[in-house]
Parts: C-alpha cells; structure tokens; sequence
C-alpha cells in the first residue's frame, strides 16, 4: 500500500485550512472506505479545528505496521490496489494543539475482480437494497446522533460541546448528500427534499423567529415553512454566519431552536427510512419487483432509467448549480453549507452518490451495480465513466478551503471542476443513458 498510496499523494496540492477560534484538540475523524474493483477511495468529514490528517495502516494478515502517510488538509485518497490486498486503515485529525486519536481501524480488502455478469434484476434489487436503503438507513442514524449532541450542547454549553455538535452535523450531511443522486420516490412524494434540505435560507428570517413569541417546539418547527427548518437552519445556529459560532454566543432561544430543529430532521429522516424499510412502508419492494409486478416500474427498463436519471440530475445540479451559479455571478450568498464551510465536501460527497449508484456500493457494502452490465456490453465506456468520476472527485478537492472566496481568488480551478463534472454528465447522458433499452 506504501507504494500505492505514495504518488497519490505527491501530485496532489496540500491545501490549509484552519479556523483560528479552535484551539482544543480536534475530533477523530470518521474514516469511509469504498472499492470498486482495484480502485480504493478513502474519506472522512473534515473536523472542526482541524488542518491536518494523517492515515496509518497495519497488515490484515499479522497486524503488523505497514505505514503512516501524513495527507495534509485533504480528505480523500484515492489510488488502485492489487486484487486481494489487505489491511487495517486509520485517520486522525492534528491542530495547532495536537492529535486526535486515531479512529477505529476499518477493514480494506480489495475483493477479486468477478467475471459474472449479473442480471438486471439483480442489479435493481441490489441497487434499493444496499445503495438506497442502506444510505437512508445511514442518514436516519446520524441524524440520532447530532440530535444527542445538540442536547448535549445544551446541558454542557461549552465550545467542546459545541464542536462535537458541529461534526455531528457534518457527519449527517454526508449520507444526505449521496441520498441526492436519488431523489425520487418518497423523498420526492413525501415533501421530504425540501423539509431536510432547502437552500437558500435567509438569516434574518431566522431571527425573527427566535425575536418572536413563537414557541420552539419539535411540534411548531416542523409546521415551519422548509426554510426555516432542515439541515441549513441548523447549520446557522451551529456555526454563525462565517464558521465563527463560539458557545459563549449560544442563546437559550438558539437552543430551544436547534434542539427542536435537530428532533424534526432526525424525525423526517426516520420517516424517509422508514418509507424503504421492507418491514415497514416498503418502496423497496416497489422498485425491486420492477417488472415482475410493479406498477410504478412496470418494466426493467423503467428502474434502470430511473438510476441513470438520478445520476444525471445530481451531476448536472453540481456542474450547472451548486458550482457554477456562484461563480458566475461572484455571490457567496449561492454558495450551499457555506455557514460550515461544508461546501466542497458536499459537492464531493454528491459524486460519491452518484458513484454508489454507479458500483452498486455504499462504504463497503458491496453489490452488482450498473458498471457490472456496462462492462459487459462496453468495457471501454465503464472505464471512461469510472476515470472521469475520479477527475470530478479529485477536481473539486483541488478547489481551497473555503468555497465562498475561492469563486474570486480560484476562479480557474472553480472551472476546471465545472468542467470535469461536465464531462461526467456529458458520458452519463450520450452514452450510458442510450444503452438502457439493450441491458
């Protein structure tokens, strides 16, 4: 892996970013690993206070060290393994102050390449299954925990606290944000889009209410308009207005807010769950018995459109949105998750999405995804859509820390990951979506 990882490294830009109002140690970090053959991505949510990482990995075999890479302030690494490598991997967050520790070690095994072919139904099923159900069930657990947090926050009101609740935040938004290569079915029909996500919000908008009489209730909020609820709502009251939010500035009303903010998007985020859950209201079942049953997807054809078409709409909202609209127009106030200065990360992690549903992963459960059929037919076009995912990842982490002035001072390299998430959509739309009907 040492020799593997190396010249990853060394090409890419080592990029600081820190906020000087942080001076305890950082967090741990929360290490994700996925694969896709021999290509091995690791990542983790960037850490409140922190500007550095370094990874360390053991041997699967004995446990024996292997090596430690300090990767600067980024938060991926990607690289190809040889079939059947193994080990234990690790991330820790470093600050002015110190060390984390290192996270729990996860398992990275890069399986053998199959020569199976699945058939599309398998790759349906396995796509709501394991992409789908799996994310939403990812997302309906951390939004347990940043609501825990934020009641911490309360009790315990103290800039620690209030860094956990941060990352807390942080560590939701990212099973979110891959959920957004998907947004059809109950997430659309339900209203839960826009009740979890809706940007722009407006801060003044915000005050009011906690200048107001109104009662902030888990009940009160969630009648709120959507964007005075969701992730950006609390993301405001967590972080201010620049990623400067200390807790000494905490009000009681902020509180009250956030806990009630935090209760209805950990509730919403059940529902959502729960909307798949084959045990409960089962749009899993829907999507899986496409063809053989469904009336929403009466044939094959209808559920493997819908995945690519979830691919294309995220790609293009990246390429066409959430990049381009703030840098054409220089205006921070379009830049999403800037409060947090999550931007990047979210771009990135809606790759990622696009990605899972591409392989038929999510971390590392593994399954036959759509690269399985699309190698069969043209293996050239699979390699084409696998190399120009991982330009788009590395593109937009190329992009400085924070989002909101890298649109003035890092206009070209803004562009330069428009147009590799372009070129992405351009693949997606000409040539993966045709081969739909031959699959």
């Amino acid at each position: 892996m040492k020799n593997w990882i190396k010249p990853i490294l060394a090409g890419v830009a080592i990029i600081v970013f820190a906020d000087a109002s942080h001076a305890e140690l950082p967090e741990t970090p929360k290490l994700y690993i996925t694969t896709n053959g021999p290509q091995v991505s690791l990542y983790w949510d960037e850490v409140s206070g922190a500007n550095n990482y370094t990874l360390i990995a053991s041997n699967l075999n004995d446990g024996a060290f292997f090596g430690q890479f300090d990767v600067g302030a980024n938060t991926q690494v990607s690289t190809s393994l040889p079939e059947g490598s193994g080990f234990f991997v690790s991330v820790r967050a470093e600050n002015a102050a110190g060390s984390s520790n290192f996270s729990l070690p996860n398992l990275l095994v890069v399986p053998p390449v199959s020569t199976v072919v699945p058939s599309v139904e398998q790759v349906i099923q396995n796509y709501a299954r394991n992409v789908v159900f799996n994310t939403y069930t990812d997302l309906a657990e951390q939004t347990k925990i940043l609501r825990a947090a934020v009641i911490e926050l309360q009790f315990d009101t103290t800039d620690k606290s209030l860094h956990q609740a941060q990352n807390a935040w942080r560590n939701a938004r990212r099973p979110w944000e891959q959920s957004e290569a998907f947004l059809f079915g109950p997430v659309d029909t339900e209203g839960l889009d826009p009740a979890l996500d809706s940007w722009p919000i407006n801060g003044t908008d915000i005050q009011n209410v906690m200048s107001s009489d109104t009662p902030l209730t888990a009940e009160t909020v969630s009648a709120f308009e959507p964007t005075l609820k969701g992730f950006h709502v609390i993301e405001y009251l967590l972080f201010g207005n620049d990623n400067s939010k200390t807790a000494s500035e905490l009000t009681t009303r902020e509180l009250a807010y956030l806990i009630a903010a935090a209760t209805v998007l950990s509730n919403d985020a059940q529902v959502l769950a729960k909307a798949w859950n084959p045990n409960d209201k089962n749009f899993l079942s829907v999507f899986s018995q496409a063809g053989a049953g469904s009336t929403t997807y009466p044939s094959l054809a209808s559920a493997l459109q819908e995945m690519v078409e979830g691919m294309i709409v995220i790609a293009d909202e990246v390429a066409n949105g959430k990049l381009s609209k703030p840098l054409m127009e220089r205006d921070t106030t379009l830049v999403e998750s800037q409060f947090s200065s999550n931007s990047r990360s979210d771009f990135m992690n809606n790759i990622r999405g696009l990605r899972n549903v591409y392989t038929g992963n999510y971390l590392l459960s593994e399954g036959p995804g759509l690269n399985a059929l699309v190698k069969s037919i043209n293996p050239a076009l699979d390699e084409a859509i696998n190399s120009q995912i991982e330009k788009a990842l590395a593109a937009i982490q190329a992009i400085p820390q924070p989002f909101t002035e890298s649109i003035v001072s890092n206009a070209a390299l803004v562009q330069e990951a428009i147009d590799e998430v372009k070129s992405l959509l351009a693949l997606v739309i000409d040539q993966l979506l045709p081969l739909v009907p031959s699959v």
